[in-house]
């Protein structure tokens, strides 16, 4: 099911540098094929994310500015764009590759120090790219030496067998390590009742729709009662829901409120419910002798867009409150259809009391 698209390294300008000065080698030297290391690994574990993801990730290789000499071919700006779909249980996806350093030309002995780091990616909003982590990687140029231990004019080059990790100020092994949370968030819908004619135990169903969800999005739902009963049927309630038409369905009862797209196992926290998706909650069955208003407007359905979990938007974004009203009535109908039957009884009454009466005299 899964399905990883390396999107190959940008092309790497080698043009040869004619103006540069051949110093200590005939031509520019480059990691032999025979090295034993000849790349390293970027991997950026992507965290908090359901669903399929499409994301790509940028990097950049820089050359000290202390480096003895100008290096060739370090105008690398590799990416990497990852098609998947995440893990269920673990809410991530981790994105691999290797970055080829065979074809920086070296031209003077000396050590060299490089810096990747991660730049961007192609969905910010949703996938914010590492700033935190960023890796320094080692070089080392010298003289190829003949028999007299004199330089013959080439040079070999080496990469070391460790980096330095900024973030964890210390040398480690050749794997530049980046992560990110998705920035995807959630809803809440709560329910309930107002006025002396309301049943605080009667269900309410709501449909929410979505725009902008990934196909087949999985969402998980919170605070619905296990066991539920509307229309006159009893049903066992979902915690997941597929939203392969944009729809989901849930039933709450006065006082409760549910999450849609809150996803939380032990340790693993995600959110459900990317960047850019709007939605629509809509009261159904507005037959049944309520007043519902939405957020205090009275209305069955209410329109938003998803905003970042903990941004100054997000409770008018992300959370509606329904109510739903109903007045006490006094049923004259009962009336109206047993006068007949209470006024011969009345009057079956009062003509015993004047029977008795009369027999008494």
């Amino acid at each position: 099911m899964k399905k990883i698209i390396i999107g190959a390294c940008s092309a790497l300008a080698l043009a040869a540098l004619a103006a540069v000065p051949k110093i200590s080698a005939a031509g520019g030297t480059t990691l032999p094929s025979n090295a034993p290391r000849k790349s390293i690994a970027l991997v950026h574990t992507l965290k908090g994310v359901s669903g399929r993801v499409s994301v790509g990730f940028n990097y950049r290789l820089t050359q000290s500015e202390n480096n003895p000499y100008h290096v060739g071919g370090a105008n690398i700006d590799p990416s990497s764009e990852i098609t998947m779909t995440a893990n269920r249980d673990t809410r991530e996806i981790v994105s691999r590759m290797n970055l080829n350093l065979q074809n920086l030309y070296f031209y003077r002995v000396g050590d060299y120090t490089f810096t990747i780091e991660e730049a961007s990616t192609n969905d910010e909003l949703n996938f914010p790219h590492d700033s935190v982590n960023k890796y320094d990687i080692y070089f080392q140029v010298t003289n190829k030496l003949d028999a007299n231990n004199e330089p013959t004019g080439e040079l070999e080059v080496t990469l070391l067998d460790q980096m330095y990790s900024y973030k964890d100020d210390a040398k480690v092994p050749l794997v530049a390590n980046f992560e990110s949370v998705a920035n995807y968030s959630y809803i809440s819908l709560e329910s309930k009742v107002s006025g002396a004619g309301a049943d605080a135990n009667k269900y309410f169903k709501y449909k929410v729709s979505f725009d902008g969800l990934p196909e087949n999005s999985e969402l998980t739902i919170n605070g619905q009662d296990e066991n539920i009963e509307y229309g006159g049927e009893e049903f066992e309630s979902s915690n997941v829901q597929t939203a392969s038409d944009g729809d989901v369905y849930v039933y709450l009862k006065h006082g409760q409120t549910v999450t849609i797209g809150d996803y939380a196992s032990g340790s693993v926290m995600a959110r459900e419910i990317p960047q850019g998706v709007s939605y629509t909650i809509e009261k159904l069955d507005d037959d049944d002798g309520y007043v519902s208003s939405l957020d205090n407007t009275e209305t069955t359905t209410v329109s938003k867009a998803i905003a970042p979990v903990g941004s100054d938007d997000f409770a008018s974004h992300n959370t509606t409150i329904a109510k739903n009203g109903k007045d006490a009535t006094i049923n004259t109908g009962v009336f109206v259809a047993t006068w007949p039957y209470l006024l011969v009884a009345a009057l079956g009454v009062s003509g015993f009391i004047i029977f008795r009466r009369i027999s008494r005299r």
